[in-house]
């Protein structure tokens, strides 16, 4: 397989999945938490873009080729990096008192909703990732409940 191709593939990928996920995270308005919860709004919302989805670009990639040198390896980790930074910075602005723990919380089940769709475990696994993650952002965060927790839910 030719690397420059495939390196232009997953970065166009990558490049309408930041899309996806900064135009989310700006719909979601002002509260924190649903800023943050946006990062499950963009899965489901690329979940249900893609025909049939089974998972992400950069899962295959990690899997496929799992040299730690190989330049896809560098650009999946660099992005998945780049993701977990950005979690981190909406975590923390929700106030929860231990930030790094929330944002590992997420991608686990950000990561995990991606995998077991893809393995066929879970049905509408998005949505119920979705719906996790509204608990988690819920329980970790000093502000009031009531306005978060009544947000729309589907599952």
């Amino acid at each position: 397989m030719e690397t420059g191709p495939f390196l232009a593939y997953i970065e166009g990928r990558q490049m309408r999945w930041k899309f996806t996920l900064d135009q989310c995270i700006d719909d979601a308005g002002a509260d924190p938490r649903a800023r943050l919860l946006a990062v499950f709004d963009a899965l489901r919302s690329w979940a249900a873009s893609q025909p049939g989805f089974r998972s992400f670009s950069f899962t295959h990639a990690m899997v496929e080729l799992a040299g730690p040198q190989h330049p896809a390896h560098i650009m999946v980790t660099s992005n998945k990096r780049a993701l977990r930074k950005r979690i981190l910075e909406l975590s923390e602005a929700t106030g929860t008192p231990d930030p790094n723990f929330l944002t590992d919380q997420l991608l686990l089940i950000y990561e995990g909703a991606i995998s077991n769709h893809a393995l066929g475990n879970v049905d509408e696994a998005a949505d119920k990732a979705h719906a996790t993650a509204r608990q988690l952002i819920s329980a970790a965060s000093p502000l009031p409940v009531s306005t978060f927790l009544a947000g729309p839910e589907t599952h």
